[in-house]
């Protein structure tokens, strides 16, 4: 018995199939809820609404031409309503002659994800980094292809391309894997190819924990950096011990965010790791030095301005290079001072972790507790600091010769 053929398969192009008597009702729609993965609800003669995991909602239906599979999209949810999409479809399906719509490119899609996602980002580099690896690695084999035809294989071609940057080769990966989930979650893809595309990759070196001085040596350092030539250096570096805020953080400090007659800094949430301004009591050990950059960089809006470069921040690497050239290299950073104060204030302190893990700025997992902890730890937090002032003072102290030597 030959086998029926849907309108249109004489000029190559096969619709989907009937789907047995169910049609959909608005009811059915409205009740619908986005899933973990995007799903259809059938309806007839082929027409099915998408929901994505994002909640969208779109009318669409598969076809065949020429041997090659494809989706028609017709429009989403409310704004073509049900009645609409039937009659839309069912036109496409007595008129064939028309070519079916395609997905736009990859690189289309690329640049609304680029417009949503990078400003998030609060570094300008890193912006910049996250356009330029898709330029580089990925336009030149996929930006131009139908983001819906692309296939699994096209994609291990274009992070190959990166050669032996394993870390480069990751993040390329991991930035096409975020524009195929952007075209799943906006409803312009059902399923895609790049889901775990990085297990292609040699794996990544597992980053060593930034090197920190045992405690016991911490007061030999602070004795190394009171004897550091340059002035604005040793008092950042200095600053940094008694703080032990992000290195970012505390190379932006300016003037103007200190609150409370000096006793409070504030650091401003565009520079915060968390997004959210950050609350730093200051001992007394902390605004002496803050007293002596004063002299200093007092007409500058920066608290480390650069001798170097004036208006400019003190860099990272002149602090890191500082302590080089007291002989920490490879035994101490700028940022192992953070882990210098976890592991004194948790181990010999007797402050809650709480308290610690809040002044360190680490992340709360939990919304309701993370608000309890900003609203009630401030007081402990002054006491935290300011035990934490006098223990370095004391271990600075303790191996210093008489005067009289």
């Amino acid at each position: 018995m030959p086998i029926p053929r849907q309108p249109g398969a004489a000029n190559g192009i096969q619709h989907g199939t009937e789907a047995g008597d169910t049609m959909l009702t608005v009811k059915a729609i409205e009740a619908a809820k986005p899933r973990d993965k995007g799903y259809k609800l059938a309806d007839s003669g082929g027409l099915y609404l998408f929901i994505t995991p994002a909640g969208g909602k779109s009318w669409r239906a598969n076809f065949t031409k020429d041997g090659k599979q494809g989706t028609k999209t017709y429009g989403k949810w409310p704004e073509l309503s049900l009645t609409d999409a039937r009659r839309a479809h069912q036109s496409s399906r007595s008129a064939p002659e028309i070519e079916p719509q395609t997905t736009p490119t990859f690189k289309t899609v690329a640049k609304e994800w680029l417009l949503k996602h990078l400003p998030g980002l609060s570094n300008p580099k890193h912006r910049g980094q996250v356009e330029a690896t898709l330029e580089r690695f990925a336009y030149p084999t996929i930006g131009d292809r139908p983001i819906g035809e692309i296939r699994r294989p096209e994609l291990v071609k274009a992070i190959a391309s990166v050669g032996s940057r394993v870390e480069t080769a990751h993040r390329v990966a991991g930035r096409i894997t975020a524009v195929f989930n952007y075209a799943l979650d906006a409803g312009i893809l059902e399923t895609h190819p790049a889901a775990n595309l990085s297990r292609v990759l040699t794996p990544r070196k597992v980053k060593k924990p930034m090197p920190s001085i045992p405690p016991s040596e911490a007061g030999e350092l602070m004795r190394a950096i009171a004897g550091y030539p340059d002035l604005v250096t040793r008092l950042g570096l200095e600053l940094e011990a008694h703080t032990f805020v992000r290195v970012g953080e505390l190379l932006g400090m300016r003037w103007d965010e200190l609150r409370e007659d000096g006793f409070i800094w504030v650091v401003p949430a565009d520079r915060m790791k968390l997004k959210s301004p950050h609350v730093v009591p200051l001992s007394a050990q902390a605004r002496a030095i803050l007293d002596r950059l004063r002299e200093i960089n007092g007409a500058s809006e920066l608290v480390l301005d650069s001798p170097a470069r004036p208006g400019h921040e003190l860099s990272e690497n002149t602090l890191l290079f500082a302590l080089y050239r007291m002989g920490y290299k490879g035994r101490m950073t700028v940022h192992g001072f953070r882990a210098l104060a976890s592991t004194v204030l948790n181990e010999s302190s007797g402050f809650d972790g709480e308290v610690i893990e809040r002044q360190l700025s680490h992340k709360e997992t939990d919304a309701v507790k993370a608000a309890y902890n900003r609203a009630q730890h401030l007081p402990k937090r002054r006491e935290l600091m300011d035990w934490w002032g006098q223990w370095l003072a004391r271990e600075t102290a303790a191996g210093q010769k008489p005067a009289s030597e």
